[in-house]
């Protein structure tokens, strides 16, 4: 019963990707901030206009903060849900939703190494232009957040409520079938 149901389904697979970079270095306030964010989505329609796709997002993130020879990192892998809604018949315009239960990583904050989990939330909105049937390049802005909810440093495991923001633009590649 399942299989004439998937054999009509619009599979998709999304690789995204945003590096940011800057510097300042005035004289009292010298920073260098660094970040690479990539976002992998594998998905399948699940509507009858094959308009809307729910699948498993995957994104891995890490950023360097220097200021005044301190150093500040994140390193990053999370993992959930997402929900991509495509607004026109030609699969071009869409907004999308994902939860990621699953965040887990390292962090070095003060000279100190410690090891993190949480969970975290994104929207993007974006524009996906048709090279061939197949393919597609895109662009996206996306806001994402994450709430760290453990830290453990050594043994000791504690619980915080950090939470780290950002809003992005993205490079994406889409392979769409149908």
């Amino acid at each position: 019963m399942l299989i004439p149901s998937l054999a009509q389904a619009t599979f998709m697979f999304q690789y995204g990707l945003n590096y940011s970079q800057s510097s300042d270095n005035t004289s009292g306030d010298d920073h260098d901030f660094s970040r690479m964010f990539n976002k992998i989505f594998l998905g399948a329609s699940i509507n009858g206009a094959q308009t809307l796709i729910f699948g498993w997002n995957i994104n891995s993130w890490s950023s360097t903060l220097t200021k005044d020879a301190a150093e500040d990192e994140y390193s990053i892998l999370e993992m959930g849900p997402r929900l991509l809604w495509f607004m026109n018949e030609g699969k071009n315009f869409y907004v999308s939703a994902e939860w990621n239960p699953y965040a887990k990583g390292s962090r070095t904050k003060s000279s100190i190494d410690s090891d993190v989990s949480g969970s975290s939330l994104g929207f993007g909105a974006g524009y996906r232009f048709r090279l061939s049937r197949l393919i597609g390049l895109g662009a996206s802005i996306n806001y994402h957040t994450l709430t760290l909810s453990t830290e453990t440093i050594g043994s000791t495991e504690s619980t915080t409520t950090d939470k780290i923001g950002n809003i992005m633009p993205m490079l994406e590649l889409t392979l769409l079938t149908r």
